[in-house]
C-alpha cells in the first residue's frame, strides 16, 4: 500500500528530513482508497463533505479522528 500525507501547516523540509515523510503539497481528486482526517486545521474543514468525498472514490473508507465533519459523511470517527 502507498501512504501519503498532506498537512498544509507542517513544515515540507523538517518532515523530510526529521521524520523522512515526503508530504503532498495537494491531494489527488479520486485517487484514494482510504482517507483519513488526523488533524481539525481549518483547510480540511473548508472541504466541506462534497470536497472530502472527491479525494476519494466509490468504494474509499472515510475515517474522522477529528469529528471534523458529520458522522453520516464518514464511516468511522472518534
Amino acid at each position: 500500500a502507498t501512504v501519503e500525507i498532506h498537512d498544509p501547516w507542517a513544515d515540507r523540509s523538517e518532515a523530510l528530513q526529521e521524520y523522512g515523510i515526503v508530504l503532498v503539497e495537494v491531494p489527488e481528486e479520486g485517487a484514494y482508497d482510504a482517507v483519513v482526517i488526523a488533524v481539525a486545521h481549518d483547510e480540511f474543514k473548508a472541504l466541506g463533505v462534497d470536497g472530502l468525498h472527491k479525494l476519494g472514490h466509490a468504494r474509499t473508507v472515510y475515517y474522522d479522528i477529528k469529528g471534523v465533519f458529520p458522522k453520516d459523511a464518514v464511516d468511522a470517527r472518534l
